[in-house]
């Protein structure tokens, strides 16, 4: 519901406006009485010797009319002296207004009848001072990781060059030697592979939030699909992905987003999961959400880390480069594409088991 942040300061201008009206109709009401039963004569001969015979005649005979037309222009001075206050109350705050722009910590300070527009006017300044500096720290962090990647790329690029060039220029190169040379130029494609792709990862990272395409989608064929494209990658540590979801399981999701969510968490498992383990995917729904949780064994993750690991560029291991984990953008992206389905992505981790727990509205929101 909307704050309705001028409900106090209208009660206070109202307030100003009865106290002032009944002020003003209690003193005309003992200024009639006083003149009427006290000073009739002396106050009729002080407005003839100002204003003459004819109209202090006329305030004789008319002395009623006389006090209601005064009170009516006592009231319309009250409203005068009220909507001048009410035009400097809001004045002062559109003069407060500019230090909302300042990037410092000078205070806004209105009217205590103002006081829950002060307060989020402040939040809403210190969040926007906070945006900036992160907004600011994540550009860096992408120019950083781009200069890295850049300069990474150097090293498997000039390998594959010159292998290939060895390659093409010795006609009588040794079978062994050719092998081994072949090899070698393969396993620095993968290497210029892995690092290109954590290119196309920063792209992503700002194409997150295009409009969604929300359709029924079957969860259980889904990830199937996926299981088998990641077999060969699994293959290599010799892990396995177990998948416990009804067959006739649906989400209600955009296909391509929610399957890059689900890729990004399998990849996190594969690169900190233990070799030769089970990864599970377990699937199950409520009345509001659909629920798919990804389990697999490996390092317990503090608890303080936890909180950190949606964040963009973070690695949980600091020491691996980027030849043995990815650019630290996997998760943040699945975090910001499953917030965009409106629902949560959580993780926890004990006893060497993580579990990423993903939550779908089962409709929308």
């Amino acid at each position: 519901m909307a704050k309705d942040y001028t409900s106090k300061f209208q009660k206070e201008i109202l307030k100003k406006h009865l106290i002032i009206a009944i002020i003003s109709i209690v003193l005309m009401l003992l200024f009639y009485f006083f003149v009427d039963h006290f000073y009739n004569g002396a106050a009729i001969n002080f407005i003839q010797e100002i204003f003459g015979w004819t109209f202090a005649n006329f305030i004789l005979k008319n002395q009623s009319a006389f006090v209601f037309m005064t009170l009516l222009i006592v009231l319309l001075l009250n409203s005068l002296i009220v909507e001048v206050y009410a035009i400097q109350k809001i004045s002062h705050v559109f003069s407060q207004m500019k230090i909302l722009f300042q990037k410092d910590n000078q205070r806004i300070i209105l009217d205590e009848s103002l006081f829950e527009l002060e307060n989020d006017l402040n939040e809403l300044k210190i969040e926007s001072i906070e945006n900036e500096k992160k907004a600011i720290k994540e550009a860096q962090h992408k120019v950083d990781m781009i200069a890295y990647l850049a300069h990474d790329i150097k090293t498997p690029l000039a390998s594959v060059i010159g292998y290939l060039c060895l390659l093409d220029e010795t006609d009588d190169l040794p079978d062994d030697l050719r092998h081994k040379y072949t090899h070698m130029t393969l396993e620095k494609a993968y290497r210029l592979e892995k690092l290109i792709n954590e290119f196309f990862d920063i792209a992503k990272l700002n194409q997150t939030y295009s409009s969604l395409h929300k359709e029924d989608i079957n969860l259980y064929y889904l990830l199937e699909q996926m299981k088998e494209e990641f077999y060969p990658i699994m293959n290599q540590k010799g892990q396995v992905i177990d998948i416990q979801v009804e067959p006739s399981m649906m989400i209600y999701a955009d296909a391509n987003k929610i399957a890059r969510v689900f890729n990004n968490i399998l990849k996190n498992a594969f690169y900190y999961g233990d070799k030769n383990t089970t990864i599970s995917i377990v699937g199950k729904q409520d009345d509001v959400y659909s629920h798919i949780l990804f389990r697999n064994i490996g390092i317990t993750i503090p608890e303080d880390k936890l909180q950190t690991i949606f964040e963009q560029f973070y690695r949980l291991d600091e020491s691996r480069s980027s030849a043995t984990g990815g650019s630290g953008l996997g998760l943040s992206i699945a975090k910001m594409i499953v917030e965009q389905h409106q629902g949560f992505i959580k993780a926890e981790s004990q006893n060497h088991i993580t579990t990423f727990e993903v939550l779908i509205p089962l409709l929308p929101l």
